[in-house]
């Protein structure tokens, strides 16, 4: 009898503790709460599918790792136990291999903020690994291409052109203001409210792209939106301790979905990443 109790009691440990690591040991009532801050940063090496790419020196230059190793101290004094990265969460593996290697003093960090940041600073910190959290999957289905469909439609056409224009001629403003800059600096610069606000009304402007009942721009807004829900289900999956204090080192086009969404859920202590960054 005992015996069986023991493996009954083996059996709903097995059986919670794998759905538990799903949906997360979070808690909205809890009087401890995880904490995590968002850091906002630009692509060191590629610029991946940024709809506007920049153009930044060198971060392997003496300069900027002399620059880079400031910033890192800074975020060495927020003491996170997790450190979470823009990578897809399937090259989980790959990204672990490659840090592990680092660690052992058998890898070359590239240009990449990944690595520069990432790696780092998991290292400085005695981390055993660095967790990739990302996902970006995109649909496809041409109703949510609205620059494809924009094509079709003249008035979306010139619509778009205008905006793109626009929004590119802020984007290399945005990009020279960037480079007079240490990193620190700006890294600062984009963690801002007031530019993270500013940022996010392009998606609005993209929004508008559509015609009668093919609402292309909102289809993409709804999956850019669902992404970053993604995002922090993988945050929370990954969340072990009300003690855990989490740093999440992402391109700066999402920290403002990934605060607001993150507070608006309750289950974690929301830290302003300026609180870090600050003198």
């Amino acid at each position: 009898m005992k015996l069986k109790i023991t493996i009954s009691l083996l059996v709903q440990v097995l059986i919670f503790g794998t759905a538990f690591s799903q949906v997360g040991i979070v808690d909205q009532n809890s009087k401890s709460k995880p904490t995590i801050a968002f850091i906002g940063t630009y692509h060191m090496g590629s610029q991946g599918n940024n709809v506007f790419k920049g153009s930044y020196d060198d971060i392997l230059s003496p300069e900027r790792q002399k620059e880079l190793l400031i910033l890192i101290q800074k975020l060495k004094d927020f003491k996170p136990t997790k450190i979470l990265v823009e990578r897809d969460v399937s090259d989980s593996a790959k990204v672990l291999d490659r840090y592990k290697k680092y660690v052992e003093g058998n890898y070359e960090l590239t240009r990449n903020e990944v690595h520069q940041i990432g790696f780092r600073l998991a290292k400085e910190l005695g981390h055993n690994k660095v967790h990739a959290i990302d996902w970006g999957i995109f649909p496809e289905d041409q109703l949510y291409w609205y620059e494809n469909f924009a094509k079709t439609v003249p008035e979306l056409d010139d619509y778009y052109k205008e905006w793109k224009k626009e929004a590119a001629k802020r984007h290399k403003e945005s990009n020279d203001e960037l480079l007079k800059l240490t990193i620190i600096e700006r890294i600062r610069r984009l963690n801002e409210e007031e530019r993270i606000e500013k940022s996010h009304l392009g998606y609005y402007d993209i929004m508008r792209i559509g015609w009668k009942d093919k609402y292309v721009g909102a289809n993409y807004l709804s999956w850019w939106y669902g992404r970053n829900m993604k995002i922090l289900v993988n945050i929370i999956r990954i969340t072990e301790s009300p003690d855990d204090r989490i740093l999440v080192i992402y391109g700066h086009g999402h920290s403002k979905l990934l605060n607001q969404l993150t507070k608006e859920s309750q289950f974690y202590n929301v830290i302003k990443p300026i609180e870090i960054l600050k003198d």
